[in-house]
This record gives C-alpha cells, sequence and structure tokens, in this order.
C-alpha cells in the first residue's frame, strides 16, 4: 500500500459520519455518570467542611459569652450542638480548652480541658508546647479558649476521594469575664495536669 492510498484511507475515515448509537453511548455514558458523581462527591466535601467552620465558629462565640463557669453537662451539650450544626451523620468530636499567658515564664498556663466524641484526648500542660504557634498572642494573664473540631468524613461515591478527618481550630478570648471558668460540680472527664492546680479556673484567674 502506497502513501498515497494510505492519506485516501484516513481521508474518508475523517469524512466519514455513519456510527452506532448502542457502541457511542456505551463509551458515553459511564463517562458522564462518572462526572455527574464526581461533581456532587466534590461540591458535597467542600459543603461538609464549610458546614464544619461555620459550626466551630458558633460554639466558639457561645463559649466566649458565657458569664458563669461552665461543667461537664455544658460541654457534653456543645458537643451534642455540634452534631446538630453539622446535620451529618458522619462520626465528630469535640475539644474545649482554656489556657492563660505567663509572662515571667514566657509560656501558656492550662486551666482546663474537656473532650468530647471518638476524638483526641483533653490536653494536658506538656501539649501546649506544640500548640504554643496556633495561639494568638497574649498579654500578661490575659486567657483564651480554644475550641478544636473533627469530623470523619465518607464520600458518598467512590471517586478518588478517600475518607478524610476535617479538623478546624478556633481561638478566641472571653468577651465579659477575664477567663472561662471550670465548674467542679459536675467534673465529668475533666482534666487536670499534675502541674497546674485548678479550683474553678484559679491560679490563671485575674
Amino acid at each position: 500500500m502506497t502513501f498515497s492510498q494510505i492519506r485516501r484511507m484516513l481521508r474518508r475515515f475523517r469524512k466519514d459520519t455513519d456510527g452506532s448509537y448502542s457502541i457511542e453511548t456505551a463509551m458515553i455514558v459511564p463517562l458522564l455518570l462518572w462526572g455527574m458523581l464526581a461533581t456532587y462527591t466534590f461540591v458535597d466535601s467542600y459543603r461538609i467542611q464549610a458546614l464544619n467552620l461555620r459550626a466551630t465558629y458558633t460554639i466558639s462565640d457561645l463559649l466566649t459569652r458565657q458569664w458563669n463557669p461552665v461543667d461537664g453537662k455544658f460541654i457534653t451539650g456543645a458537643g451534642k450542638f455540634y452534631e446538630f450544626l453539622t446535620n451529618d451523620s458522619h462520626d465528630t468530636a469535640l475539644r474545649v480548652t482554656v489556657v492563660y499567658w505567663d509572662e515571667p515564664s514566657k509560656s501558656h498556663k492550662l486551666v482546663w480541658s474537656q473532650a468530647r466524641g471518638d476524638g483526641p484526648s483533653a490536653i494536658r500542660q506538656s501539649d501546649l508546647g506544640a500548640m504554643a504557634d496556633t495561639i494568638p498572642t497574649l498579654a500578661n494573664a490575659d486567657s483564651a479558649i480554644i475550641v478544636d473540631t473533627w469530623m470523619t468524613y465518607e464520600p458518598p461515591f467512590n471517586v478518588g476521594i478517600p475518607t478524610t478527618q476535617f479538623r478546624n481550630r478556633v481561638v478566641t478570648s472571653p468577651r465579659f469575664v477575664p477567663q472561662l471558668q471550670w465548674s467542679d460540680g459536675n467534673p465529668g472527664d475533666y482534666v487536670n495536669d499534675e502541674d497546674h492546680d485548678d479550683n474553678n479556673g484559679g491560679g490563671g484567674s485575674i
């Protein structure tokens, strides 16, 4: 077969408009379905992440407005409120921590920490060093409320996105009191580091 014959065959193939709907459908429909499912999954993952961030800010704002000390029931309720705000069936976890800045030692001091859900445990004094870069600069004895949330996100369809854990952290200062204190009336799983004796938020309160 000469080169000119090959060129004529290629031109005929290019101009040929004959085809089979069944074959074309079998080739295109799976790609269209994958594209639709992938679009839905990507949009859903961004929606859930944005919902988690807004829920974290809402709980943080709720805590900053508290006048009275909070207890174990309050934190448990905050965890359930987080589940309600995200309105999803994925596993969630919540952790609330209060710290203050100690100028003489140039370090953050733990006041109290509580964790709810199947996630990381409550923070101890020894953990604060690794968190220092995520806590804004505070004046001496000023306190901060750290709200951490986690959600294990499982995509609705297998389109290449693995199971992911969304994590958010919001750090705020109390609005109306110098420090959000802890009530020993219902301690729950209250964590108090052995290096810091916290009596209803004492030691760091001003």
